[in-house]
């Protein structure tokens, strides 16, 4: 079939739909594992990003393990014969924990309150507890954990007052676990690790590993990997016994796929042109809704031009806006509107509001298309 008029498409698919391209997945992965090796760390994928289970597989087979929350994604991993199973939430219920564990290899707990409940709790599982560090980096609020009034994880002085009082409290504490980063460079990581090295070297030495959580730009072609490398070499040397771990999170998918929609009618409306296409905020595109969130929109550019149109979705909530965007080129109903690197936590987000339907999902491998 035709592509859209807008020239934004090569091949027409049946929208709205997530379209990967798995040698680029197949690529990331292999980027992912090479840092493994040379760093001597262990990289988990964290499920809550992406969750195909066609493609788990693939992704277990690459790296060292995967980070989980429920049994549902404990299944899943387990599925995928995933190596290492690390789990966290922010809060686990009583009941349903001692299952929990019992088919994990390490928990982070979220708070000292948790921490008193399930610590004591018979498990094969090594136990952690997700620190604060409060770091004075520049991430945007609405998904910034350094801030002082976070709900996720234990304020860092609090949790060193309360170990310098009470070490047999954390007799089986071997673990802790930071996730302090949003899509940083290495220098994030240098100021995490400069933080840890300043304010736990009385529980270093018992501690079998640390987590560093997610927020780094690994699969960046301008991912400084030497510094990396050596950073973490330096932290090896300082504390042979430690496992490192990260959660990279979008790293995994990054670059490798695109969400594409089509523009089912134009209206002009007080002299705006307002493109409605077949998918919706609350539906496909969750992190719009939730952070206002600009996507990247092929054909589009950062400067005016004569082809200025709002996207919205196609659902009966007036805040249903995708945001504004030059075009390169005039739309026409029946284009498709594709945005670009869209595979990352959006599809595992995917809802049903208003009667729509989900997104449809193509791999493609080989010039072959999977759907």
């Amino acid at each position: 079939m035709r592509a859209g008029r807008s020239g934004m498409s090569k091949r027409r698919y049946r929208t709205p739909c997530f379209v990967m391209e798995q040698k680029k997945l197949e690529k990331n992965l292999m980027r992912l594992r090479s840092l493994e090796k040379e760093a001597g760390v262990k990289i988990f994928h964290t499920l809550k990003s992406f969750n195909e289970a066609s493609l788990l597989p693939s992704i277990a087979e690459k790296l060292s393990g995967m980070s989980v929350s429920s049994m549902k994604e404990i299944r899943m991993a387990k599925e995928a014969k995933s190596e290492h199973l690390h789990l966290y939430a922010p809060a686990f219920k009583k009941e349903e924990l001692p299952q929990l564990l019992s088919k994990v290899d390490t928990v982070s707990f979220n708070s000292l309150n948790q921490w008193n409940t399930f610590h004591a709790m018979p498990s094969k599982s090594s136990m952690g507890l997700r620190i604060n560090p409060k770091l004075p980096l520049p991430i945007p609020d609405y998904c910034n954990p350094n801030l002082s009034y976070s709900r996720l994880g234990v304020d860092y002085m609090t949790f060193v007052e309360t170990y310098k009082k009470n070490r047999e409290y954390f007799s089986n504490l071997e673990g802790l676990h930071f996730h302090a980063l949003f899509q940083s460079s290495v220098e994030g990581l240098r100021v995490l690790v400069e933080h840890i090295m300043e304010h736990y070297q009385a529980i270093l030495p018992q501690l079998k590993w640390i987590n560093f959580g997610g927020g780094h730009n690994f699969s960046d072609a301008g991912y400084d990997v030497l510094t990396f490398v050596d950073l973490m070499n330096l932290f090896h040397e300082h504390c042979p016994s430690i496992e490192l771990y990260f959660e990279p999170g979008e790293s995994v998918t990054k670059g490798c796929g695109d969400f594409i929609t089509t523009v089912l009618d134009i209206v002009r409306v007080e002299g705006q042109n307002i493109a409605i296409l077949d998918t919706s905020i609350e539906t496909h595109l969750l992190d719009v809704a939730i952070v206002n969130q600009r996507l990247k929109v092929k054909n589009t550019q950062a400067f005016s031009t004569p082809y200025f149109y709002e996207l919205a979705g196609n659902s009966c909530l007036q805040g249903d806006s995708i945001g504004e965007y030059f075009f390169k080129t005039p739309l026409n109903i029946g284009d498709e509107v594709v945005f670009e690197d869209m595979m990352a936590y959006s599809m595992v987000k995917m809802t049903e509001f208003n009667g729509m339907e989900r997104a449809g999902t193509y791999w493609i491998k080989k010039g072959i298309r999977n759907g």
